[in-house]
């Protein structure tokens, strides 16, 4: 009775209102055809197989891929449910230069095809929960709405980086920002040009702490 109960609400998820237009995509699960080769991942194997991806093949993102890319960022959680994020989505070389030479000569930045970048505002999350809102709040959301986007990129297999060393004054500039939104993160978007291997991850019992520290 149980098991016929999960089957039917499961039907019923499959036949409502999909989360990513037409396709049916569980939370970073792809099956598209990216450099004629199927990827099929699921959320666990996103999470663990990604990397950091600083070469880039010039080939161009179409434009529904970064649709779901954005789409996955906006389902991230939010204090409050304020959503007070705001994504920059920079394709002209021009600006591209402009972003590395703010972002200390990253020149990586300008490789790839598409750039995201993720800001916050700040006066959204405030009118609710003031201060600590815009000083805590809106980091943790971009955070959030950032990780999601990086590993929907990796799902639909186009690689990234998080680059979080940039002068955010210029970049405001740059952006033609409101003085109450802030950039956060910029994430170079492209067909991976390299392989690296992934980072050692610490051991878990170094990092995991059980009741107290």
């Amino acid at each position: 009775m149980v098991i016929l109960l999960v089957i039917t609400k499961y039907l019923k998820l499959l036949n409502s209102e999909p989360l990513f237009d037409k396709e049916r995509i569980l939370v970073y699960s792809a099956n598209i055809n990216s450099d004629k080769k199927i990827l099929n991942m699921d959320a666990f194997e996103c999470m663990k197989s990604r990397t950091e991806i600083r070469k880039y093949k010039k080939d161009p993102v179409p434009d529904d891929l970064i649709d779901k890319i954005l789409q996955a960022a906006t389902q991230a959680p939010s204090a409050g449910n304020m959503q007070d994020w705001e994504f920059i989505v920079v394709e002209s070389i021009e600006t591209k230069r402009e972003l590395v030479i703010a972002s200390f000569n990253q020149t990586f930045i300008a490789d790839a095809p598409v750039v995201i970048v993720v800001c916050s505002d700040m006066d959204r999350v405030a009118s609710k929960y003031g201060v600590r809102g815009s000083s805590l709040y809106s980091i943790q959301d971009a955070a959030a709405a950032t990780e999601n986007l990086l590993l929907a990129a990796h799902a639909l297999g186009l690689g990234s980086c998080w680059v979080g060393a940039f002068n955010e004054g210029r970049i405001k500039e740059i952006l033609v920002l409101p003085t109450n939104v802030r950039p956060l993160a910029i994430i170079p978007i492209g067909y991976p040009a390299e392989k690296p291997g992934k980072p050692e991850r610490l051991d878990m019992k170094k990092v995991v702490h059980r009741e107290r520290y």
